[in-house]
């Protein structure tokens, strides 16, 4: 969903290396499995990239956490929400078949 509407919203028109886009992801992913649940903390080491600033890394997610709280929140409150968001999620994924077939394809020798 972040992801999605940072496209949306042209947000990631900013973003001039695959570094960036990848540092992007990251924090998205950070943020969402922030709001799975308050008895769960991540460590955020993993969630940021070699070359990133810090202090950038926390006025980009209080940024996007201002513009999606509510969203967030509603994920954990409502089951209607939490399904609509990951079957859209799901209809992202590559086929197990053709996943299969790529990997053969990048690690064949």
């Amino acid at each position: 969903m972040l992801i999605r509407d940072a496209f949306l919203q042209d947000e990631c028109k900013k973003l001039n290396s695959l570094e960036e886009l990848h540092s992007f992801v990251l924090m998205c992913l950070y943020i969402s499995y922030s709001y799975m649940g308050n008895e769960i903390s991540y460590p955020l080491k993993p969630f940021i990239t070699e070359n990133a600033d810090r202090s950038l890394f926390w006025s980009k997610c209080v940024k996007l956490i201002k513009i999606h709280s509510n969203q967030m929140l509603k994920i954990n409150s409502s089951s209607t929400l939490f399904l609509q968001v990951f079957t859209e999620l799901k209809s992202y994924c590559i086929p197990r078949q053709l996943n299969n077939k790529y990997n053969e394809w990048l690690y064949d020798e």
